[in-house]
C-alpha cells in the first residue's frame, strides 16, 4: 500500500533495564544532535520518538527491528 521511504534514516538506541533485564528499542528520526563530551546522540523525550518498542528480550532484537522498519516505513535504521 504505502512504499519505503529510503532516504529518510531513523536512529535507534537501544536501552536495559537492569532491574527487568529487558531491552527496550527507541527510534526517531529527528536526532540531530551530539553530546560535545561523549559525542552520542541525543534522543528527545520517549513521547516525542517516533517508536518505542515495549520490553523484549535480546534474542528478540532482529525481530523487533523488522517491527520498527515496517512502522516507520523505512529500511535504514541506524543503532547508536
Amino acid at each position: 500500500m504505502f512504499a519505503k521511504a529510503k532516504n529518510n534514516t531513523a536512529y535507534a538506541r537501544l536501552s536495559f533495564n537492569k532491574k527487568l533485564q529487558l531491552f527496550k528499542l527507541v527510534c526517531a528520526f529527528n536526532v540531530t544532535q551530539r553530546n560535545a563530551i561523549t559525542g552520542k546522540l541525543l534522543f528527545p523525550q520517549e513521547k516525542q520518538c517516533n517508536y518505542v518498542s515495549g520490553h523484549f528480550t535480546f534474542d528478540e532484537l532482529a525481530k523487533q527491528l523488522t517491527i520498527a522498519e515496517q512502522h516507520l516505513r523505512t529500511n535504514k535504521i541506524v543503532l547508536d
